[in-house]
């Protein structure tokens, strides 16, 4: 590993070789997933397409990529821009609604994995903070993300300015204004 500052942050849709880059995606989904075990290859791909087939498909702009100087994908972002009006979203990702009635103050939401070896080297938050200068400079209010209660990573996003809270269940949304 070499240090945070020799790592580049590009959109999928700039980067020359794409089908490298989700399979650096795929590759950190999976070493970043709490689901070790699936029945076949096909509930396999099922799983990793609930939760970045329709950022990949729909909303390829937003999704930020950690590269390397040597290429390899180190951590990525997949951002949603309207939280609300993405319905086919909601429609694949367990639990999307729970939250909804936060979706006009903090329209935008994403989901960021880093590889292994690589975490706790600030590319979680330069992929974090970059998706929320994005979403500002499209005149955005905020922006969310939903965790679970006692996951260790709501110190980090509170650390990164996610300041607003709401419980719900095991679920915990987290707010972060961005005007």
């Amino acid at each position: 590993m070499t240090g945070n500052e020799s790592i580049r942050l590009e959109r999928l849709t700039d980067l020359p070789d794409r089908g490298a880059a989700l399979a650096g995606l795929e590759e950190i989904f999976f070493a970043s997933t709490t689901r070790t075990e699936f029945a076949s290859a096909a509930d396999r791909a099922a799983f990793l397409a609930t939760w970045t087939g329709w950022f990949v498909d729909d909303a390829p702009r937003d999704i930020w990529m950690a590269v390397a100087a040597d290429g390899q994908i180190t951590g990525y972002l997949t951002g949603c821009k309207d939280s609300a009006g993405s319905v086919e979203l909601a429609r694949r990702i367990p639990k999307y609604e729970v939250f909804a009635d936060h979706f006009a103050a903090y329209p935008a939401h994403f989901h960021i994995n880093v590889r292994p070896g690589w975490r706790e080297h600030g590319l979680g938050r330069r992929l974090l903070d970059r998706f929320a200068e994005d979403c500002r400079a499209d005149g955005l209010p905020g922006v969310h993300l939903v965790t679970a209660v006692f996951a260790r990573n709501v110190g980090f996003y509170q650390r990164a300015g996610f300041t607003e809270a709401c419980q719900r269940g095991p679920l915990l949304f987290l707010g972060r204004r961005l005007c």
